[in-house]
């Protein structure tokens, strides 16, 4: 098996964010991932019903891709979180005390 193909790139994928991107955009992003994800099952789950003999090869590399996209949804998520929280420490430090 090639070092650098299918399972490669699904094992050592990883999502960037723009420093700059607000809560809402990763939260967009998310959605994105996670719908690519849910895309990606429903593909195979026809594939699934349409043979019944499915290429046992194949089947790991897309399952690992899907993980990959789930991994990069909740990773937007967890930043978006992140980010939200940052925001309201900043807001509630810049506001003078009463």
């Amino acid at each position: 098996m090639n070092d650098f193909g299918d399972p490669w790139i699904t094992r050592h994928a990883h999502y960037f964010s723009d420093p700059d991107a607000g809560p809402d955009a990763l939260l967009n992003d998310a959605t994105e991932w996670l719908q690519y994800a849910y895309n990606a099952i429903q593909l195979l789950a026809e594939l699934v019903d349409e043979r019944e003999n499915i290429d046992a090869q194949r089947l790991p590399i897309m399952l690992e891709g899907i993980s990959a996209f789930i991994d990069m949804g909740a990773r937007c998520a967890t930043q978006a979180h992140e980010r939200m929280q940052w925001q309201q420490i900043q807001d509630e430090t810049a506001q003078p005390p009463a």
